[in-house]
């Protein structure tokens, strides 16, 4: 039975016998984070394993692991000197360039453990962050963030007292003591470290790493505690299955300090290969396909929407060179319309990737059938990921039946960080992982992702996956871009709100007739057809580029009541 008691602050560990079990057959080692990138970058010391815009003139800067090596040195020589040590926490709120992964890179081998928070990420996230790990300095990109970075800099260090530095990267500092230019900290010292002293070298392997953010769409996310031992699993298994070598240059499209582009296999796992490391400040197409030709890309990774948004560019102009040999999609469902346009239209193979920062990754194969690499989400990533998929009494459901999935192993988290009450309710007395996700298991292990609980829609008694009717929607050669939400109903619980982009704002707008008309032919059920649709702009998204749901349902029911008051006052 799982009892919530951590084996230091915040982290849950496995039990004794699994975690046994896990060493016995090779899976865990005897490294940390530190020992790992000392001998990394001293193995590929002359090969360029890090491109992008450089910190200071923003201008294109390569740097091979001697380098690379150099510059974290001074990094930590810098860290230390302000009193930052093993053990302490740090939020780290970095663009995609260079400086990210210098300093990342550094408070590793200083044993500081990264609070990896995302530039989408406001005021109010960040000072649960500082606040929740008491924090001891906060890292962050002034040029990332949609605040005032400066004056919220100020705010923190008044008003949380464990809180003694902020470092900024790209920002024309005023007068402040306690506020320091990364610049600075890129620069050589008088008296350095030797790789021999840096604190992280004497980490337990067992002991935390980092702190990734979980990937909710609504509330302050939860922080993610990963140790060395599993988060190096994570990063060595990926790049294996991947078949990531010395010859393949990884493109960081999406924000680094995401678990997909930092780790599967991501930024870590090219180190761990030698592959370069390519970092593109945005993902849009016109910025990353010149990216990718540049710099000779040969693989990345997005989210749904943003293959749709390069797709459509890629449309208009030529694709990126054949260079570029694998696209991974992860983050939400890829509809299988969209997944079999990869191939001819982006010119790379494709790979989906179903995962979260929790652990469990699942993968497609280069050896699947096309009809498994479009239609399914992948399968574990290891043979001792544990899988189970339940009905809503938590009983096992028959294969191929949709259920929440559960699962454990070797790299999923025993428990959020500081989080007993949500432990309780997101994990089984078993230690399993409740993660939310509706999905299906095929014979073959695959998975079919059939949407998240809470995006699951209860229409008159009937369950309707918004995942699910959006990839029909999205087949339409009139809509662009399409999310579907409920609205409060009386009569039935939920409507089923269609929202959508239009292809072609000069053509006349879908009706609803047209809309049902369609799907009807697409052999769609009848209870899941659309009660009302309605038109914006765009569709919201979260920091990690997921569907806001809560927030565009809260915008179409306002808007509705609001046309529903302006007809009464007519």
């Amino acid at each position: 039975m799982t009892e919530f008691v951590p084996t230091e602050a915040g982290l849950y560990a496995w039990p004794e016998e699994i975690s046994r079990k896990y060493k016995e057959q090779g899976v865990w080692g005897n490294e940390n984070f530190a020992n790992w990138l000392t001998a990394k970058l001293k193995q590929y010391a002359d090969v360029i394993l890090l491109s992008g815009p450089d910190l200071q003139s923003g201008e294109w800067q390569q740097m091979t692991g001697q380098e690379i090596s150099a510059v974290v040195n001074n990094i930590v020589e810098h860290c230390h000197s302000i009193g930052l040590g093993r053990g302490d926490k740090v939020v780290m709120q970095m663009g995609n360039n260079n400086a990210f992964v210098l300093t990342f890179f550094a408070l590793l081998q200083l044993g500081v453990i990264p609070v990896m928070a995302l530039p989408g990420h406001g005021q109010r996230e960040i000072l649960h962050f500082v606040k929740l790990t008491q924090a001891r300095a906060w890292f962050v990109s002034a040029q990332s963030t949609s605040f005032d970075c400066h004056v919220f800099a100020n705010e923190l260090l008044n008003t949380v007292p464990t809180l003694k530095h902020v470092v900024v990267d790209g920002l024309d500092l005023k007068p402040h003591p306690s506020i320091l230019s990364l610049l600075g900290f890129t620069k050589a010292t008088e008296a350095q470290i030797t790789a021999l002293e840096f604190p992280g070298l004497a980490a337990d392997p067992a002991e935390m790493a980092l702190l990734l953010c979980s990937g909710g769409t609504t509330g302050i996310p939860k922080l993610i505690p990963r140790t060395h031992r599993d988060y190096l699993y994570n990063i060595k298994a990926s790049a294996k299955l991947c078949e990531l070598s010395s010859q393949d240059r990884y493109l960081v499209a999406l924000p680094a300090a995401h678990n997909f582009p930092l780790a599967c296999p991501g930024i870590l796992g090219a180190i761990e290969v030698g592959a370069g490391v390519v970092m593109c400040p945005v993902p849009s197409p016109e910025i990353a396909f010149e990216y990718i030709e540049n710099a000779g890309v040969t693989m990345t990774a997005l989210v749904p929407t943003l293959v749709k948004t390069w797709l459509n560019y890629a449309a208009l102009v030529t694709p990126p060179a054949a260079c570029l040999n694998l696209l991974q999609v992860g983050g939400a469902k890829l509809d299988e319309a969209t997944a079999r346009r990869i191939g001819n239209e982006l010119n790379c193979n494709l790979q989906q990737v179903f995962g979260m920062a929790e652990g469990l990754l699942n993968f497609t194969r280069d050896s699947d059938p096309n009809v498994l690499k479009f239609k399914t989400q992948g399968r574990p990533l290891s043979d001792l990921d544990e899988v189970r998929v339940v009905d809503e009494q938590g009983l096992d459901v028959a294969q191929g039946k949709c259920g929440e999935l559960l699962t454990r192993g070797p790299y999923t988290i025993r428990g959020y960080y500081k989080e007993e009450s949500a432990n309780q309710k997101s994990f089984t007395t078993d230690g399993y992982y409740r993660t939310g996700d509706q999905v299906r298991r095929l014979s073959s292990g695959h998975l079919i992702v059939e949407g998240r609980i809470q995006e699951v829609l209860r229409r008159g008694g009937e369950t309707i996956s918004v995942e699910t009717l959006e990839a029909h929607l999205a087949c339409h050669h009139g809509i662009k871009d399409v999310a579907v939400v409920g609205l409060p109903c009386e009569q039935l619980g939920e409507r089923t709100c269609a929202v959508i982009v239009s292809q072609d704002q000069n053509l006349p707008k879908l009706t609803l007739k047209d809309i049902r008309q369609y799907l009807a032919a697409q052999g769609v059920a009848r209870y899941m057809l659309p009660d009302t649709v309605t038109y914006v702009e765009y569709i919201p998204l979260t920091v990690i580029g997921k569907i806001a749901r809560k927030k565009l349902s809260a915008q179409i029911h306002l808007e509705l009541n609001k046309q529903r008051q302006e007809i009464q006052t007519v």
